[in-house]
């Protein structure tokens, strides 16, 4: 190999790797900016999202409060009926399709 096409290949290796730095560096600024958006967003949404969280929350308490009155009311209806599905869901799951 002559000194021309070492000294020309050494340049075209330099390009190229500041070329390819210079692009992470860019893909770097905005992964970074759309980041930080994201997390600015999230960050407005916060008081919707524990909002969210509270009625969930008073909502399923309300309901376990109504299901445990009405296994207290008829506690033999209850059995049944949680008997039937188990029953239900054996004779469903434990099928043997050929």
């Amino acid at each position: 190999m002559s000194k021309d096409s070492i000294n020309s290949l050494s340049e075209a290796i330099s390009k190229l790797e500041s070329m390819s730095q210079t692009k992470t560096e860019k893909v770097r600024e905005h992964i970074e900016k759309d980041y930080e958006e994201i997390k600015s967003a999230l960050e407005d949404m916060r008081p919707y999202f524990d909002e969210l969280k509270n009625k969930v929350e008073s909502e399923a308490k309300a309901t376990k409060k109504q299901v445990e009155a009405k296994v207290k009311e008829s506690p033999w209806l209850t059995i049944g009926i949680v008997g039937l599905i188990a029953f239900l869901l054996g004779l469903f799951l434990g099928r043997k399709d050929k």
